[in-house]
C-alpha cells in the first residue's frame, strides 16, 4: 500500500513507491525506474551530447546493469571502479578515466586493462601518463568557475587557461595524443551561466590549439548538472538550453560533445527509510535521534551545509509542526544530518522518518563506524 505521508520541509518532489514492510530499519528503497528515467530526460534535453555515466556517485551494480544499453559509457575515478565495470562485462574502451591525478599503479594496470582515455591537469600527470600509458588519449582538465555549485571544485582540479595550451603541447612532445578538453563546474550547480562562461573558454583553448596544430576532437562538459533536492534548483531544460545555445556560438561543429552526469541520474531514486530512537530538547533545540546517521551514509550534509534531503513522515499529526535538529544513532557528535527539518510537534520514539533523494553519494561514503552498518538496499524495477 503506498504510503500516506506528511510532508517535512523541503518538500519531496515525486510519489515514492515505498512500501512498508516489516524490515528492520535502517534500509534504503530503489527505483530503477526513476534511474531510467532521469537518463532518458538527460538524452532528451541534450540529444547531442554523449553521456558517460560517473559511477562515483552509486556503483551499485544494478543500477549500473540497468542503464548499461541506454548509456554510451563510464566515468571511473581509480582502478577499483574500473574493475567493478570490467566484472560486470563493460569494455574498456567504453571507459574514460576522469580523475585528473591518479595513482601510478592504477594508470599502469588501467593501462594493462585496455583503457585508453585518461585526463590530466598538470606536468606531473604527464610524466606519469607518458610513462606508464604511453601513446594513450589525453584530455585537458580545464579549470573554469563554479560559482553557485554546493561542492565547488575549482580549487583541486584545473589549469588555468592561460596555461592549458602549453600543457597540450607538452603531452604531445611526451607522446601522449592530446584528444580532447574537460571541465567542471562544481557538483550541484545551480547556477545556469557557469555552463556559458565554461563553454566559452574552452571554445577558446580549442582554437588556440588549433593554431598549433591539435585539433581537438571532443569536449566533456563534466558533471555537476543538479538532482531535485525538493528546494529550488535550476531545471536541466534550462541548463541543456543554455549549453545548446553556447555550443554553437563557441565549439566548432567537428567537435564532438560529452559528458559525466552522476547525481542527476541517481539522487531522485531511492529512499531511506529511518526510525526514531530518542526525543530530547538541548542547547535550545528539540533533537530527534535516529537508527540511521552520517556515517552509514548521510555524510554529505557535513560537506555541504546547505544540503538539505526532503524528509517525510506517515505519522498523522496531531497538532502543529515544529522545527527538529536531525542526528545520527553513533557517539561523534558531528552525526548530524540536519538542523531544521520541520516534522509533527508529536513526534515521538519509533515513529519512522522517510528520507528521499538518497540515491546519489550515500552508501558510497558508508562505513560501519561504531558498529552501525549502512542500510541495506532493496531494489524496485
Amino acid at each position: 500500500m503506498p504510503l500516506k505521508t506528511t510532508a517535512a520541509k523541503p518538500k519531496a518532489t515525486r510519489k515514492s513507491r515505498v512500501v512498508t514492510p516489516q524490515r528492520a530499519t535502517p534500509y534504503m528503497v530503489t527505483d530503477l525506474a526513476v534511474v531510467r528515467q532521469s537518463v532518458r530526460n538527460f538524452q532528451t534535453a541534450l540529444p547531442k551530447v554523449a553521456l558517460h555515466y560517473a559511477i562515483k556517485a552509486n556503483r551499485d551494480p544494478r543500477v549500473i546493469r540497468t542503464i548499461n544499453s541506454m548509456v554510451d559509457g563510464y566515468d571511473i575515478a581509480s582502478l577499483g571502479e574500473l574493475n567493478i565495470l570490467l566484472s560486470l562485462g563493460i569494455k574498456p574502451d567504453r571507459i574514460l578515466y576522469s580523475n585528473p591525478v591518479k595513482i601510478p599503479a592504477h594508470i599502469k594496470a588501467a593501462y594493462k586493462l585496455g583503457v585508453r582515455y585518461f585526463a590530466f591537469d598538470s606536468l606531473t600527470e604527464i610524466e606519469k601518463l607518458a610513462k606508464y600509458a604511453p601513446g594513450s588519449n589525453v584530455y585537458l582538465r580545464l579549470k573554469v568557475s563554479d560559482y553557485g555549485s554546493l561542492f565547488p571544485l575549482s580549487k583541486k582540479f584545473g589549469v588555468g587557461p592561460l596555461h592549458g595550451a602549453d600543457f597540450c603541447s607538452i603531452a604531445q612532445e611526451a607522446g601522449l595524443k592530446v584528444k580532447g578538453v574537460t571541465f567542471h563546474v562544481g557538483s550541484q550547480s545551480e547556477n545556469v551561466q557557469v555552463w556559458e562562461t565554461a563553454l566559452e573558454i574552452a571554445g577558446k583553448l580549442i582554437a588556440h590549439l588549433a593554431d598549433r596544430g591539435i585539433q581537438i576532437e571532443f569536449l566533456n562538459l563534466g558533471g555537476g548538472f543538479p538532482a531535485d533536492y525538493g528546494e529550488p534548483v535550476a531545471k536541466l531544460t534550462d541548463i541543456a538550453k543554455t549549453i545548446n545555445k553556447s555550443v554553437k556560438k563557441h565549439i566548432p561543429a567537428y567537435v564532438k560533445l560529452m559528458a559525466e552526469p552522476g547525481r542527476s541520474l541517481v539522487a531522485s531514486s531511492t529512499t531511506l527509510v529511518t526510525t526514531v530512537i530518542g526525543r530530547e530538547h538541548r542547547s535550545g533545540s528539540d533533537w530527534l535521534y535516529l537508527d540511521m546517521g552520517a556515517f552509514q551514509g548521510l555524510i554529505e550534509p557535513l560537506e555541504i551545509p546547505n544540503l538539505k534531503y526532503p524528509v517525510r513522515t506517515d505519522k498523522n499529526p496531531n497538532g502543529y509542526e515544529k522545527s527538529f535538529v536531525l542526528t545520527g544513532p553513533t557517539c561523534d557528535a558531528y552525526d548530524t544530518i540536519g538542523t531544521d527539518y520541520s516534522l509533527p510537534s508529536d513526534i515521538s520514539v519509533g515513529d519512522k522518518l522517510y528520507i528521499d533523494a538518497v540515491g546519489a553519494y550515500t552508501l558510497v561514503y558508508a562505513s560501519a563506524f561504531n558498529g552501525f552498518e549502512p542500510p541495506k538496499n532493496y531494489f524496485i524495477n
